[in-house]
């Protein structure tokens, strides 16, 4: 067998081949250091024959029809930069032109497709021949003063062909043109070159294109002396107001305008849907901004506003409820880049009505085509406001001036929390506008339906509600007059003006009265609104009496008013005490004012007062009366006056403990504000109030020895209040406070659950008892109407044998209907008694934490730790218990060292330490031995700290203890009492 020659290679540059593979390369750093080596190779500095370079050229333009990786990309660039280079400057020979004319000749045979080719292969060709044009426009070769501009008229015609003969290139196409345009411009060329372009873009028909829209508005812009043909647009302008429908209709490439008679025809449109927008969205939208912000409002132009393109050609075109689901998707596309671009004054034009209708479908279930692309939309809105906070107004003012599907809010139809991340992120001077439109929108809710009103109005409530918490990490709210504490003063001013007064018809001079008139239902809703804020302060901000003093003296100020009526009568005691109240928080105000010392304590007797007096407008019965105590109290801690022997803080704790019992958040933390101000003027006396609460049985009984005042058979229900007070903890929680606190209070909802059966079991019974009670007395039952009710009732006398007969039969039926409700009445109280006493008692062990926090140290904190064992033990209640066991453990854990009770009464401490041991000998839960060692090793580290010799004792007691357990059979301490004790004599001996 004969070898096979081997094919001669002499004459290949191995180094060039080597050059346009890596021109190639899908890196992009590769194609650059390529394209480098190129034009090294072939700079004018190197002696370059011109066919080789003629060569070279030609290899780059057929690089250009090539769909190999990266080709494209990488021999266009090196072709703009080598046109550039090579032919940038006049020839010296007057060849240079031949040579360019040639080099245009070479782009148009290389990218030819001839015979058969397929779709792909021609595509490319294509693709090849507009990126070559381009390379010859970028390079500047064609504006050069040698260069003759037919070359440049014979450019133009490349790109209009392609455009006109490939609809999928059309866009590429007038995005070359585009940028052709801020070239001319930057080169001061001749006004020739751009006439060519809009005299080209006619004569191909392609002026009524997205594309031409683009071009044409570019060169007006730019080339104010450029002749623009008559008859394409109306006065020369496409953004013209008259042209607005057909403009609609070309951006959204639907069928081309008809009616045409100019010698523009129909142009082909494209063949497939891209997911992209085209870029004459952007421009047109660009050019009416800036106009918008030139003109304002000064006068009328003929040319669209950026709201009237907007609602025209993507409203009521893109978002047309007869549009696809490809064109709203554009839609949302163009939402997104306009409100992340266009400036704060154009956003509000953004939200119409059909855009608002499509977003909310397409947010309310994640099945639906564009639930993704409404998504992103809101994200678009919450970036934009993260970064400038006062652009969350638009948004907002959209979202809140309609009423939605059902009256019901933004975020409640979506599922989202945009309206509560929006007023979160919103900044005072955006908040404040927004208050302002809420009120607006309290006041003029724009319906008149009874129940819609009422619901909307709820919902305006809630997002104030939702805006005052916004406010909480305001750092400037500490100071009076900051623009921070005026908006919160505001929003509470509204809520005041509207819960407790109204507007008097008969007043000379009135305010802006609301219409329809605000119910008294709805008044009891901003009540309660009202407390969720005051609440809110109350936890949340830095000097929370000067906030809610603030909206006391708005009471007060709307009180004297004589347009405004009040729907509290302030006749006799309950007049005297409001006044009374006025008079005490001005002399507190003063002191603070005055900078008179004791700041804490004067600002939590403002605290007090200002909440007692919205209590008494709440209609609180007990407020009045809480009002002389307070003001016995203040007389007695801050002005030193009073009966004698009456102590102020026995008062104060009686005060608060009444506070306490109240079902309502707001009064929770009332109670532990004020409480933390006085924890040092508490002595014995009060500490023995709240103890007494905890040793209070968990039952009726109990209930009624803790209120032996009120009779719980006929004290009314606190329903009514509860839910006036509570209910913002109810509505305004999100959906995981909704979990937690089901989880925590089932007890709560089963006994509520429990408590609307046996309703509508007694409601069931009473029916049955009325019927029975008018057959006896052959009467018509309540229920029926008096109208309908039968008129044949007997009217002659009964005599003495049938009034007998009818008291034996009356007398059964009360009888019958006491035995059927005695056992289901019972009950019900009982659980509902059980819940009171339960939830009072972890109110006051909240008020014990405060104070062992605080008072550690005072020789009177350790009269809690038998309270504490002991209600860990004898509670029916987890709740309690955990809260008395975990308390225990606080006491312990802060109680050491330094931090020790201040006392030497060393056999007090032993007497203790005895009792707790007794109370460890008790049967009980593994928690309560817990907190028995707890207490117990606690009291022995206190011990220890006075004397180490009272270990001795301490031994002999825990000896004590042992013996019990192993002699006495009804001890029935636990083995973790002697294990935590045998730990710490570990670490205790020898003094270490």
């Amino acid at each position: 067998m004969s070898k096979k020659r081997r094919r001669e290679q002499s004459g290949i540059d191995v180094q060039l081949v080597e050059i346009y593979e890596d021109l190639a390369s899908e890196n992009g750093e590769i194609r650059l250091k390529a394209a480098h080596a190129f034009l090294t190779k072939f700079s004018q500095d190197n002696n370059t024959s011109s066919d080789q370079l003629a060569e070279a050229v030609r290899r780059l333009l057929r690089g250009l029809c090539s769909g190999r990786k990266a080709a494209r990309l990488g021999f266009s660039v090196t072709l703009t930069e080598l046109l550039s280079q090579r032919w940038g400057s006049p020839p010296v020979d007057g060849a240079g032109e031949l040579q360019l004319s040639e080099l245009v000749d070479v782009l148009i045979k290389q990218s030819e497709t001839t015979g058969k080719v397929s779709g792909q292969e021609e595509r490319d060709h294509q693709f090849g021949r507009l990126f070559g044009a381009e390379a010859f426009i970028k390079s500047g070769v064609l504006f050069q003063p040698h260069a003759s501009p037919d070359i440049w008229f014979l450019v133009l015609d490349i790109i209009y062909e392609i455009a006109k003969k490939k609809p999928w290139l059309r866009e590429e196409c007038g995005w070359v043109l585009y940028g052709t345009s801020q070239t001319l411009k930057d080169g001061h060329h001749d006004i020739q070159l751009v006439q060519a372009i809009i005299d080209k873009l006619c004569e191909n028909a392609l002026a009524k294109t997205p594309e031409g829209i683009a071009i044409w508005l570019r060169i007006q812009a730019d080339f104010p002396n450029v002749h623009f043909p008559a008859g394409v647009w109306r006065h020369e302008n496409p953004l013209h107001r008259k042209e607005a429908p057909k403009l609609a209709r070309i951006l959204k490439e639907a069928s081309p305008a008809e009616g045409t008679d100019e010698v523009n025809g129909a142009v082909s449109q494209k063949g497939n849907w891209t997911s992209k927008i085209h870029f004459a969205w952007n421009v047109i939208f660009a050019k009416l901004a800036d106009d918008d912000i030139v003109n304002g409002s000064q006068k009328k132009s003929s040319t669209m506003s950026f709201g009237e393109f907007w609602h025209q050609a993507v409203d009521e075109s893109l978002f047309a409820s007869s549009s696809s689901e490809e064109r709203k998707y554009w839609g949302f596309l163009l939402f997104q880049q306009l409100f992340s671009s266009a400036p704060e004054t154009s956003l509000p034009s953004l939200f119409t009505d059909n855009f608002k209708r499509c977003l909310i479908n397409q947010l309310a279930s994640k099945d639906r085509y564009l639930h993704l692309a409404a998504e992103k939309s809101t994200k678009s809105i919450l970036k934009r406001v993260e970064s400038e906070p006062s652009a969350a107004f638009a948004a907002l003012d959209a979202f809140l001036a309609k009423s939605l599907p059902g009256n019901l809010s933004f975020d409640q139809v979506t599922k989202t929390k945009t309206l509560e991340r929006l007023i979160t992120l919103a900044d005072d001077g955006t908040a404040r506008r927004l208050v302002h439109e809420l009120c607006s929108m309290l006041l003029h809710p724009g319906l008149y339906n009874g129940e819609d009103v009422a619901t909307r109005r709820q919902m305006i409530a809630d997002q104030l509600v939702s805006l005052l918490k916004s406010r909480q990490n305001t750092e400037n709210l500490r100071e009076p007059s900051s623009d921070a504490r005026d908006l919160v003063t505001k929003l509470l001013n509204v809520l005041v003006a509207h819960s407790y007064f109204s507007v008097d018809p008969s007043a000379s001079t009135q305010p802006e009265a609301p219409l329809p008139p605000i119910s008294r239902k709805t008044q009891d809703m901003l009540r309660s609104r009202l407390s969720a804020c005051l609440s809110h302060i109350m936890s949340k901000f830095p000097n929370p009496a000067y906030h809610i003093y603030d909206a006391a003296c708005q009471i007060r100020a709307n009180g004297v008013d004589t347009a405004m009526r009040s729907e509290l009568d302030l006749a006799g005691p309950v007049g005297e005490g409001v006044s009374t109240a006025w008079l005490a928080l001005e002399q507190v105000s003063k002191s603070l004012k005055a900078d008179s010392g004791n700041k804490t304590c004067l600002e939590a007797f403002m605290l007090l007062y200002s909440l007692t007096v919205v209590q008494v407008y709440n209609g609180d019965a007990d407020a009045v009366s809480i009002l002389d105590e307070l003001h016995n109290c203040y007389n007695l801690l801050i002005k030193g006056q009073g009966k004698e022997g009456q102590q102020g803080s026995e008062v104060l704790v009686e005060i608060l403990l009444g506070f306490s019992a109240k079902p309502s958040q707001l009064f929770r933390r009332l109670t532990q504000q004020v409480f933390s101000a006085f924890t040092s003027d508490v002595d014995i006396t009060g500490l023995q109030s709240m103890i007494k609460v905890l040793e209070t049985r968990e039952n009726l009984a109990g209930q009624d020895e803790m209120f032996e005042e009120e009779n719980h058979d006929s004290e009314p229900s606190d329903d009514a209040s509860s839910e006036n007070s509570d209910v913002e903890e109810v509505e305004m929680m999100d959906a995981n406070d909704i979990q937690s606190s089901s989880n925590k209070d089932e007890s709560s909802e089963a006994a509520s659950d429990s408590g609307e059966e046996a309703d509508d079991s007694e409601d069931s019974e009473l029916a049955a008892f009325d019927a029975k009670l008018a057959q006896a007395l052959k009467t018509r039952p309540l229920t029926i109407d008096l109208d309908a009710a039968s008129t044949t009732s007997s009217s002659s006398d009964m005599t003495d044998a049938q009034m007998e007969a009818l008291d034996e039969h009356i007398a059964q039926i009360f009888k019958e209907r006491k035995n059927l409700t005695k056992g289901t009445s019972r009950k019900t109280q009982q659980k509902d008694a059980r819940e009171s006493v339960v939830n009072f008692k972890c109110r006051v062990l909240d008020l014990l934490e405060i104070f062992i926090k605080q008072q550690h140290k005072q020789p009177v904190a350790l009269e809690i730790l038998m309270p504490l064992l002991s209600v860990t033990r004898t509670t029916t209640s987890q709740q309690v218990s955990s809260k008395a066991c975990n308390l225990v453990r606080e006491f312990g854990r802060i109680c050491k060292g330094k931090e020790m009770p201040e006392t030497d009464d060393s056999e007090k401490a032993l007497g203790l330490l005895r009792e707790v041991h007794v109370e460890a000998m008790r049967e009980a839960s593994n928690a309560h031995a817990s907190a028995c060692s707890q207490a117990s090793l606690c009291l022995v580290r206190m011990l220890v700290g006075m004397d180490r010799e009272n270990l001795r004792k301490v031994v002999e007691i825990y000896a004590g203890t042992q013996e019990a357990l192993l002699m006495d059979p009804m001890c029935r301490v636990k083995m973790s009492l002697f294990t935590d004790w045998m730990n710490w004599c570990a670490t205790a001996r020898l003094g270490r």
